[in-house]
């Protein structure tokens, strides 16, 4: 795998977090990957799981860099299920900044959950015909 340069990579916290310039509390790390504890959790036991080369979103990701954090991230829920006790688990990854992703690199939330936590992260279901499902559908598959 080639290293994709980015502009923001010099200044990219969790390349710096990578590197070893800024510490972090890490719980794993090989080569494509690191995962370590988030400094503003949802709750205790909420992990990162980074990519090492600078990946903004996962478009840009690789399919085996992509296949290898979902392996990791299994791995991770059942550590936290026998660690933590979690009784479940959210797995975010968000793309882009209007979707909340604060650091333009390829990550991976990992939250362990229990009942009556605090932690919403539901929305409110929209309103929606069969056609529009269906011309939705369409317009996606036309691209695949």
């Amino acid at each position: 795998m080639e290293e994709k340069e980015s502009p923001v990579r010099g200044s990219c916290i969790f390349c710096r977090i990578v590197k070893g310039e800024i510490p972090s509390t890490i719980i794993f790390e090989d080569d494509i990957l690191v995962s370590f504890l988030d400094i503003a959790p949802a709750i205790s036991g909420h992990s990162l799981i980074v990519t090492k080369q600078h990946f903004e979103t996962i478009a840009e990701t690789p399919d085996e860099v992509i296949q290898h954090i979902a392996l990791f991230a299994k791995k991770l829920t059942k550590a936290m299920s026998f660690a933590l006790a979690a009784e479940g688990f959210n797995l975010l990854m968000n793309n882009k900044k209007v979707a909340g992703q604060l650091v333009p690199h390829a990550h991976v939330h990992v939250i362990p959950r229990y009942a009556r936590d605090g932690i919403d992260l539901n929305w409110r279901p929209r309103k929606t015909l069969p056609n529009m499902l269906k011309e939705c559908a369409e317009k996606i598959k036309r691209f695949l």
